[in-house]
This record gives C-alpha cells, sequence and structure tokens, in this order.
C-alpha cells in the first residue's frame, strides 16, 4: 500500500504540473473583456491541488502511510464508542450504493443535455438536486437548500464574477 501511496503523490504532483504548465498557455485577465480572465481559475485549483499533494507527500514521508490507509498499529483498542451517523443520510444502503458513481455520471451526461432543453440554471437546479439525493440526503429541507445555494452561486459567479452571460 506504501508504494501506491507514493506513486499516487508522484503522478499527482506530475499531473498538476503538467496541467499548470498548459493552464498558462490561456490569455491573461487583461487580455480579454472579462474581469477574471480564463487563466485565473484553473491556476486557483492547480496551486491548491499541488499544495494538497505536497502536504500529502510530507504527511507520508514524516509520519507513514497509516494516518491514510487506516492502518492504525497501536490503537487497536475499543474502548471509545462508534460514531452514530445521521439518520437521515443513507451512506451504505443495500440498493444502490455500488452503482451510485455510476447515477453520478449519468446525471452528468443528463444534465449537458438538459441544459441544452431548460437553460443553465433550471438544469443545474435539477441536476443539485438529484445528485444530492443520489448521495445519500433524504431531508427535504436540506435537499432545497442545497439545490437553492448551488444555483444561486453558479448565478453570482458566471453573471456577476466572470461576466458571462448563462444561457
Amino acid at each position: 500500500m506504501t508504494a501506491r501511496l507514493y506513486i499516487f503523490v508522484a503522478a499527482a504532483f506530475l499531473a498538476g504540473i503538467g496541467f499548470l504548465w498548459q493552464a498558462a498557455q490561456f490569455p491573461p485577465s487583461h487580455e480579454v473583456s472579462t474581469l477574471v480572465g480564463p487563466r485565473t481559475w484553473p491556476f486557483g485549483v492547480l496551486v491548491l491541488m499541488l499544495g494538497l499533494v505536497v502536504l500529502m507527500g510530507l504527511l507520508l514521508w514524516t509520519r507513514g502511510p497509516a494516518q491514510f490507509t487506516g492502518a492504525d498499529d497501536d490503537a487497536t483498542s475499543t474502548d471509545q464508542p462508534e460514531e452514530q451517523p445521521d439518520e437521515a443520510v443513507v451512506r451504505d444502503a443495500p440498493t444502490g450504493a455500488r452503482w451510485r458513481h455510476l447515477v453520478i455520471l449519468g446525471l452528468t451526461l443528463g444534465y449537458t443535455f438538459v441544459m441544452t432543453l431548460t437553460g443553465y440554471l433550471v438544469a443545474t437546479a435539477l441536476f443539485t438536486a438529484l445528485a444530492t439525493l443520489t448521495l445519500g440526503e433524504r431531508r427535504p429541507l436540506r435537499v432545497a437548500l442545497n439545490t437553492a445555494i448551488a444555483v444561486a452561486i453558479v448565478a453570482l459567479v458566471f453573471d456577476r464574477l466572470l461576466n458571462i452571460p448563462l444561457p
């Protein structure tokens, strides 16, 4: 398992550097008509990713792989009670838990199709609500709040910050 972790850290770091170099090819904000250029978002995400990969590598090197694998050799006692999960969130339901990743993939593909029919904000609301339900949230208020916050963030980021009108 340790070798896999080191390979993951190295591959993620090299991929991040490669993508960072490709993102540097995008035009900066002073060359385009928007407030934030097309280079800003990828640079921010990639710098965050590289920072987290470096942190993971340092922790792996100094503390070992136990914190990433869950193998805790010295803490095998069960004196502490197990943490009870939230009853409203279905984490390990026997029906559908194995296929969640495929459902999310299908929802993402459907999102791109529905967007052409209904527009960006309606498709985002549908996708967010269905993805939230797929990931296990069952409380209607939380699903509605999650959907409303996601739509508001998307609308504000594109319309106000990036000055890109949504379809």
